[in-house]
């Protein structure tokens, strides 16, 4: 009996370790769904007086916006695909999202960008490395949904360098003008930068749902409004698209995305088309000088989840276990005492943060 309440307590505090990672630097947030593991990103902003992080994508259903990996011409949707197992990390300026199968590993990095005109971090790289596990070469394709819902709020979807009201499904080509596209919101923006190194090869502007149930390439008839009717009504999204790239035996490719955050629609339009693109000497600066990521102080009063206490507690269980037969009841009391306190302090630091 007393064996397997030590193994309960052990595998509450595992699974209880595998919360949401949720990190915050400069002006935007990262932060992973507790259930799907998938990234949300967020920018903040300043509504009546009161500071809060809007939600670049749709944050309702996280999985809205995902990656599809077409491997020798079989399809895998990330976080779908049972073929795949999901994992997530904290990283130096990050967080590392890993789906692994048996022949080859995708990794999905969303990282702080500091763009060369900002004290501050104000963007993200979002970088997929594909690494090959077997003895021959892979030929894969990779695409990004992204769920948009910035400019759906404001009566207009996207702007684009050549376009500042984009109300009809395109394809953007790698041989295209177009320096950016924008999802314009009434208080924050995000911008996909197309004039940077880290780019993808197509990107199409379109409806969420045909994006979403095209196989890979995207197969509707352009030139159509943001609705598919009667399900998805003014859904808008980016389907960022990388070429077929052959992965050598035991080898690995990565490819990147820029994302600049801004204020109001009208604000960054008319401030990218006067500033963007960036000036090469500035812009190799930040690369060379990455903003350093400070984590948030805790608010005063709000515990913290103490890793140390729950390292301590865990040698105990460990060290009461080999000398089961010898512990009292009283010490059984006090381990799960001490696993309440660390629970309630978990949930009133998820509470006060949210």
């Amino acid at each position: 009996m007393k064996k397997s309440i030590f193994f309960f307590i052990l595998s509450f505090i595992f699974t209880g370790a595998l919360f949401a990672i949720d990190i915050r630097s400069g002006l935007v947030r990262i932060a992973t769904d507790d259930q799907t593991l998938q990234p949300m990103l967020y920018r903040l902003v300043n509504i009546s007086g009161k500071s809060k992080y809007e939600p670049l994508w749709f944050d309702g259903d996280p999985r809205t916006s995902f990656i599809i990996l077409n491997i020798d011409n079989r399809i895998y949707r990330m976080g779908a695909s049972k073929e795949y197992k999901t994992s997530q990390r904290q990283i130096k300026n990050g967080i590392e999202i890993e789906y692994r199968s048996v022949t080859n590993r995708l990794t999905q990095r969303v990282l702080f960008y500091k763009s060369p005109y900002s004290r501050v971090t104000d963007g993200f790289i979002i970088e997929i490395e594909i690494e090959n596990y077997t003895t021959r070469e892979m030929k894969v394709l990779i695409k990004e949904v992204c769920d948009t819902v910035l400019g759906e709020k404001g009566g207009y979807n996207f702007a684009t360098s050549s376009n500042p009201r984009v109300t009809d499904e395109m394809v953007i080509t790698s041989d295209s003008d177009e320096k950016y596209v924008i999802s314009p919101g009434q208080t924050s923006s995000i911008a996909l930068l197309l004039d940077e190194e880290a780019k993808p090869d197509m990107v199409v502007i379109a409806n969420w749902k045909r994006l979403s149930d095209s196989k890979f390439y995207y197969d509707s008839e352009l030139m159509k409004g943001f609705t598919q009717s009667p399900f998805s009504i003014n859904d808008s999204a980016l389907g960022l698209y990388w070429n077929e790239r052959i992965i050598p035996p035991k080898g690995s490719i990565k490819v990147a995305s820029t994302w600049l955050t801004g204020g109001p629609g009208n604000e960054i339009i008319d401030w990218l088309s006067k500033n963007y693109p960036f000036p090469n000497q500035e812009l190799q600066q930040a690369f060379e000088n990455p903003p350093v990521v400070f984590e948030e102080q805790p608010t005063a009063n709000i515990p913290k989840l103490d890793i140390e206490a729950i390292k301590e507690l865990i040698s105990e269980i460990d060290r009461a276990i080999d000398n089961i037969d010898n512990v009292t009841d009283k010490e059984i009391q006090d381990i799960l005492s001490r696993l309440n306190y660390l629970e309630q302090s978990e949930e009133l630091a998820a509470s006060q943060s949210n």
